[in-house]
This record gives structure tokens, sequence and C-alpha cells, in this order.
């Protein structure tokens, strides 16, 4: 096995040299004397040299993930390629970290008389475990939720996510090339969270469904390059009364963005088209008005995959205030700094489990 990787590399690398030698005759010849007869590091200029004339960069990462793959039954970069789809898996978890989590939530909730759901969703990982190879080292998704909903207080109610996903797993749930769900899956959550919530939550059939862009190639593609997947789609889905955004205010710093919707389209020309949704995870805070009569108002502390739900909340709420722990933190704030707990009707803390494994920011919770 070793020797047959280490052939194929020594076939890889000397096919790269002939491409770049045909590639530099063919298409360098203009942009060799441009870049060479400027003054700067000699390294630098090789290095934009090659990036600019060689044409075949995406092709060769992409031949290689699928060479590997065959060879080795592995994944790369914890990324699995299954057929049409790649799956980041995930094969460690930071128990103690998730479980300091939990325990600083259940102290929030002593603080306030506020009901408080925690909502740790599954990734594309979880819900498709069962379809990964027996080899491939994968977490639990499904034990790691119920663990941690078993530590929860009794001031802080659990809501499944995992078994509506998996029920559907068949749909168009997840992004093909990218760790996050789609629209769709993200409906599916609101609408079981809406349930358990004693909420009735909107038809889909209420929904005008915006095909806002068909050529979405999301971060798990940009690391492999893996071909064989097809671009991904970007859905919006609009209810068809009225809009329901009276404003929205996202504040991150001392900066202060005001929109007219949750949508932001500008993510279509950056780097990362699916910041559309409430654009990405690049705010502190967001304050949204709704023209619903409701009443209620609800505090959402969130990770990224709170995003693309948001937008089916709005019917239900008057207003809507959402944190980023992360980036609280990292200004030097806590939760008391920028919201009032007991000025909301409802408190959602909504994660997907990866990442509320990872993030140590839950001492926002803390005064200081």
């Amino acid at each position: 096995m070793k020797r047959s990787l280490n052939l194929i590399s020594i076939a890889g690398f000397f096919t790269i040299i002939i491409m770049l030698a045909v590639s530099t005759l063919i298409f360098g010849r203009d942009s060799f004397s441009e870049i060479f007869s400027s003054k700067g590091d000699i390294r630098v200029k090789t290095e934009t040299f090659i990036n600019s004339t060689f044409p075949l960069d995406g092709n060769w990462r992409s031949l290689h993930t699928m060479i590997y793959g065959a060879v080795t039954g592995e994944t790369i970069n914890d990324i699995f390629s299954d057929e049409d789809r790649l799956i980041r898996v995930y094969p460690r978890y930071d128990k103690d970290r998730a479980f300091s989590n939990v325990g600083l939530i259940n102290n929030f909730a002593r603080t306030t008389d506020i009901p408080i759901s925690l909502v740790l969703a599954p990734t594309a990982a979880g819900v498709y475990h069962d379809s990964l190879p027996d080899y491939i080292e994968n977490t639990d998704q499904l034990e790691i939720i119920n663990s941690l909903y078993y530590k929860l207080g009794k001031g802080v109610g659990s809501i499944d996510m995992f078994y509506p996903l998996y029920s559907v797993k068949d749909d168009y749930i997840f992004y093909r090339t990218s760790d996050c769900w789609t629209s769709l899956g993200a409906y599916y959550a609101y609408e079981e969270m809406m349930r358990q919530l004693g909420a009735q939550p909107f038809d889909l059939s209420n929904y005008d469904l915006e095909y806002a862009d068909d050529s979405y190639y999301g971060e798990l593609y940009h690391e492999l390059r893996y071909m064989s997947c097809d671009e991904d789609s970007i859905n919006l889905f609009r209810p068809k009364l009225d809009s329901t955004v009276s404003e929205v205010k996202l504040y991150r710093d001392n900066e202060e963005i005001i929109a007219r919707s949750v949508y932001f389209k500008s993510a279509f020309a950056g780097t990362n088209k699916n910041d559309v949704y409430l654009h990405g995870d690049d705010y502190t805070r967001a304050e949204i008005d709704t023209t619903s009569e409701s009443g209620l108002r609800l505090l959402l502390i969130k990770g990224h995959y709170a995003n693309t739900l948001v937008s089916f909340l709005l019917p239900h709420y008057e207003h809507i205030t959402i944190v980023d722990p992360d980036r609280l933190k990292a200004e030097g704030k806590t939760l008391s700094d920028v919201a009032e707990p007991d000025s909301y009707n409802r408190i959602l803390i909504m994660y997907d489990c990866v990442q509320f494994s990872r993030t140590d920011s839950f001492d926002i919770f803390n005064d200081k």
C-alpha cells in the first residue's frame, strides 16, 4: 500500500512539472515578462507567477483527493467523500468542555424565571452516521446530545433535533459541499422546535421558495476540490404574506448595520455565500423588530446553525435579540451588557453539537 502511494506521488510530481512547463509556454509568456521585470523578492515573484499562470491547481487537488481516497479509503482533513456528498467527520470530542458548558447554562438558569431551552442539532456526520464505513472514526452525535440533555437542570428544557432530521435525511437538508444544514433542513428543525415549545409552526406551503443561488461551493469543496460533488443551491423561504420584518440592526464592536431583511444578498459576491443568512457570524448582536402582534420577545443565544433558522421564527415574535457568545466574549462583554434576560418571554440556546462542545464562551452568562 505504501509503495503504491509513493509511486502515485512520484508520478504526480512529474505530471505537475510537465503541466507547469506546458502551461508556461501556452499561457504564461506575457505574465512571465511582466512579473519578473518588476522589482521585488524573487521568491514572491515565482509564487505569483505560478498562481497566475498554472490553471490546473484545482484539478490536481481534485485528482489527488480521488486517488488518495480510492487507494487508502481514508478521510482527508477529516472529510469523507461519500460519492455525491462531502461529510466532515468528528473523531474527537471534548467531553469536559461540553459538560462544563451545560453547567454554566444550569447556573444561568438559576438567575432567571424565564423559560430556557437548549437546542443541539446534529451535523451531517451525525445524521448520516450509519451510512459511513465502519473504518471511519466518527463520534456518535446522538449519544453526545442525549448525555448532555441528561445533565440539564430543572430550569432548562431540551428540544430533540436528531430524530426529526434523521427521519427526512433523504431530503436536501444538508449541503453537499458545506458542513451546515440547508434552509429546508432549518425549516424541519423549526417545525419540530415550535411543536415542542407548544406553538403552531407555519406550514411549508405558506412560503414562496426563492432559488437565490445555484452555484454554491462550500468550505469542504474548497479544501479538497472534490469535483464529483454537484454545486449546492442556496434557497430562501419568503412568507407569502407581507414581510414580517420591520427592522434589523446588527452590531459589532462600535459599528451598527441597519437593514430591512434577514437576508443579506451582498454575501453572494463574497467567498462564503451562505452568509446571506443574517450576515453569517460577522456580528456580535442582532435586534430584529417584526410586524407580529404576538407580544412575545425572544432572546436567542446562537451558534452558526441558528442563522438559517431565524427567518422562520419571525412570525412568532415581535422582537428577537440574537447574541453570538464568541464575538461577545472577544469584545470583553457579558450577556448583561447587551441584554436583560428577564425582559424576554423565552430564551433559546441553539448550537450544533460539535460547536457546542468546542466553544469556551459560555462564561458570558456570568456577570463581571
